[in-house]
């Protein structure tokens, strides 16, 4: 079985969800939507409901490489204060702005303090739909009652699953990319040619310096006055082109320039959801290699960044080797 997305995965680094794009709160007056920490599990509280239909939303069209069969299971839990009664938590789909919450998938009574799952198998016409989390209206006597959610999880079952084997080793080096040359720089658009012909491989993240240029006979990237944490490089894996069912080992050497202050730290983020994947404690003029190998989830991903957290947003940095490469099967 392969997973395609794992919300878990993705909250752990969040403390907002309001920003992000595979969950959504949805209804005439959607809920509000926030994260909180239920016997040991962090979860989505779906709370400030006004009727059933109010819930939370999971866009499809977020990830493109849905294919019919796919299943969505959601788990979650009542609250405790709840009362009993025939109510329901529902996993539904809805066709462009027309809501169908009459035309559940799946219903599933649950009494108070119970946890609940929900499962449904994609057909064609779901793959650019929103699915909906929301209570059910049949005899239901607290249709607004909060909900959590403690993860959703978009599967593929083996017998669905295709995977096309990258015969590919290395996928990127930045010591080979021969468009980046010593004495270049990084230009502001990947559209437009700087001193040197630009690689769409890699790009600025904020607006930092970035230069080109020969360290001890060896190329190397130089990334400094940066004033805000996001300013670091960007590696586009969108170009690259990844194969769901294959694994793939990402690797950053770097070096920070200078004084470091006290609990900075230097970080591979992935893009979009801003989350680390690996980070490590840097001190002054320390050496650093960053290094992650990408779940089923991770490769849709349009971006992986090397940057560092708010302690480190002004250290200059420099970036040795960066290397992707092809190391098997998932």
């Amino acid at each position: 079985m392969q997973i395609l997305f794992d919300l878990q995965q993705q909250l752990e680094d969040l403390q907002e969800i309001d920003n992000e794009n595979y969950i959504v709160p949805i209804g005439d007056f959607p809920p509000r939507l926030s994260i909180r920490i239920v016997d040991d599990v962090k979860t989505i509280l779906i709370s400030e409901r006004v009727d059933q239909v109010a819930g939370l939303g999971i866009p499809l069209d977020v990830f493109p490489k849905l294919r019919e069969g796919d299943r969505v299971t959601v788990t979650g839990r009542v609250p405790r204060e709840s009362p009993a009664g025939s109510w329901g938590v529902a996993l539904c789909s809805e066709e462009s702005k027309t809501r169908k919450a009459e035309e559940c998938q799946l219903a599933q009574t649950a009494s108070p303090k119970s946890l609940f799952s929900l499962s449904y198998i994609l057909n064609r016409d779901d793959l650019k739909c929103l699915l909906m989390v929301q209570t059910t209206r049949w005899g239901a006597i607290n249709p607004i009652m909060d909900l959590n959610i403690d993860n959703i999880l978009i599967l593929r079952e083996r017998e669905n699953l295709c995977i096309v084997e990258d015969i590919r080793d290395i996928l990127y080096s930045f010591d080979k990319d021969k468009n980046l040359q010593p004495g270049g720089a990084i230009a502001e658009d990947e559209l437009v040619h700087s001193e040197i012909e630009y690689s769409h491989y890699l790009a600025k993240s904020g607006n930092p310096d970035v230069k080109i240029f020969l360290n001890n006979g060896e190329k190397a990237i130089y990334v400094s006055e940066r004033n805000k944490d996001w300013d670091g490089i960007d590696i586009n894996l969108e170009i690259l082109d990844l194969y769901a069912g294959n694994k793939y080992h990402v690797n950053v050497m770097g070096r920070i320039d200078g004084f470091a202050p006290e609990d900075a730290i230097v970080t591979l983020q992935g893009i979009p959801g801003y989350s680390w994947r690996n980070n490590q404690t840097i001190e002054s003029n320390q050496v650093f290699t960053l290094s992650h190998t990408l779940s089923h989830a991770e490769i849709e991903w349009t971006t992986l960044r090397i940057t560092t957290n708010a302690a480190g947003a002004t250290v200059p940095f420099y970036i040795y080797g960066i290397e992707i490469k092809m190391v098997g099967l998932l």
